[in-house]
């Protein structure tokens, strides 16, 4: 939805239900298991590749051991006996044939490298020459990819129609293929051809009544369509098969936000809430959480929330705004206390900047000796332009103003950039016509 997409965990890996789909399983073992082939076992090289993939690290693991089994098998087979003479095998012609007679198996055979390989060896090929033939049909298939997308991009191709067999039904096909006709609408619907879309969200519903993701799909495409009602009747469907799929929730939580009015508004908090029961450390729902809290004076439940944001965002605007409008509501002595006890439960990195808005509190209660006293402590553990730069804007509200400068120029020799904000901010405006503050922010 854009507004607080930085806050989403990176590396969070693929969806669980798509890892594991055979196709993916199948798709991204054969990447693995070709680079690890590439590189003699070295596995660097395949983990960089399966985390452009979007594989979060035990998915990798995962991957890597299942290849790694493959490539012990291989290396463990007899590949010295028959097989076609190598210098027949190596010619440009030979290779070209079985490439291009490869390729076309492999699309009229549910683009299963391991039915490629089958075939291979039914032609007479060893062990050795079909898995080499393997790398170079991957090869292939990606420059096709490659030169796909490029056309796509370029507007050389526009039209493109994905047509639903009509000989698929519920008892000759797999999850596979279901999971195939979700990704060609998905694919449609960022194209936006969504009456394709439809047709294939609904050929995937026709062969699994319970395919929750083409129902979630559908709700995405009707929302593109304007369509509210029928947007909101699929994500419901979706979450009456699947009611803790993070996935869907989150996209209804986003299309609410996107319509909220007065009369989904306690809808759009309740997905919020059953987000944070499967997950309850998801920011974007802490977050929406947290307002609520607020917005209700709710501020014991705004506490627990705003504690959880804080914890792994601590570096992030939207949780320091959301803290320091919390304890501004608590009353000091609760508020000092709070402080004080939650610094004991968060990390290093998380406490020095729970500092950094002890300080900013204190700012905002006009208790600026406090303040100064505390950036300075916290300047002694790590130096930070910014640290100076709240004591001399608390020096500058105590009118001391040759400490103020004194202040600001240590702030811009570690920062210059922040020259530009101490000329726009309020805090300073008192200095405008000051040479020495003039001279200090050109």
């Amino acid at each position: 939805m854009g507004l607080f997409d930085f806050l989403k965990k990176k590396s969070k890996g693929i969806e669980e239900s798509e890892f594991n789909s055979q196709q993916f399983q199948n798709e991204a073992c054969a990447l693995a298991y070709w680079k690890l082939q590439e590189n003699n076992g070295n596995n660097s090289i395949a983990i960089s590749e399966l985390k452009k993939v979007g594989l979060n690290d035990e998915q990798i693991d995962l991957v890597l051991n299942k290849a790694s089994q493959f490539l012990d098998v291989k290396k463990q087979e007899d590949i010295s006996q028959g097989g076609i003479d190598e210098r027949t095998f190596k010619s440009d012609s030979f290779q070209k044939e079985i490439i291009d007679s490869s390729i076309e198996f492999y699309f009229k055979n549910k683009n299963s490298y391991d039915l490629v390989k089958q075939n291979l060896l039914t032609k007479g090929l060893n062990n050795k020459q079909a898995e080499e033939v393997l790398s170079s049909l991957k090869i292939s298939l990606s420059e096709m990819v490659n030169d796909f997308q490029s056309q796509l991009d370029s507007g050389a191709i526009t039209e493109i129609k994905i047509q639903p067999n009509p000989e698929h039904n519920s008892s000759n096909v797999n999850s596979e293929q279901v999971d195939k006709y979700i990704a060609y609408g998905a694919f449609q619907l960022d194209r936006g051809d969504l009456e394709n879309a439809l047709e294939l969200f609904d050929k995937a519903i026709e062969l699994d009544e319970k395919a929750v993701l083409a129902y979630a799909n559908k709700g995405a495409l009707y929302a593109k369509k304007q369509d509210i009602n029928k947007a909101h009747e699929f994500y419901n469907k979706a979450l009456e098969i699947d009611p803790n799929n993070i996935q869907v929730l989150e996209n209804k939580m986003d299309f609410l936000f996107e319509i909220m009015n007065e009369h989904n508004e306690k809808e759009f908090i309740d997905t919020a809430k059953k987000i944070l029961e499967v997950n309850p450390e998801h920011p974007n729902a802490l977050i929406y959480v947290v307002q609520k809290y607020l917005k209700d004076q709710d501020l014991e439940n705004a506490l627990n929330g705003i504690k959880k944001l804080f914890a792994n965002y601590h570096s992030e605007s939207i949780a320091i705004q959301l803290l320091l409008e919390t304890f501004h509501k608590l009353p000091y002595e609760r508020a000092m206390s709070e402080f004080s006890s939650y610094k004991n439960e968060i990390n290093e990195h998380a406490q020095y900047q729970l500092e950094y808005c002890k300080g900013l509190y204190l700012m905002g209660m006009n208790e600026y000796e406090q303040a100064i006293t505390l950036y300075e402590e916290l300047n002694k553990i790590h130096e930070f332009s910014w640290n100076y730069y709240q004591i001399a804007i608390s020096k500058n509200f105590l009118n001391k103003t040759d400490e103020c400068l004194i202040y600001l120029e240590k702030t811009f020799a570690l920062e210059a950039g922040l020259k530009e904000d101490a000329k726009q901010v309020p805090y300073f405006q008192n200095l405008a016509e000051d040479k020495r503050f003039i001279e200090l922010t050109n």
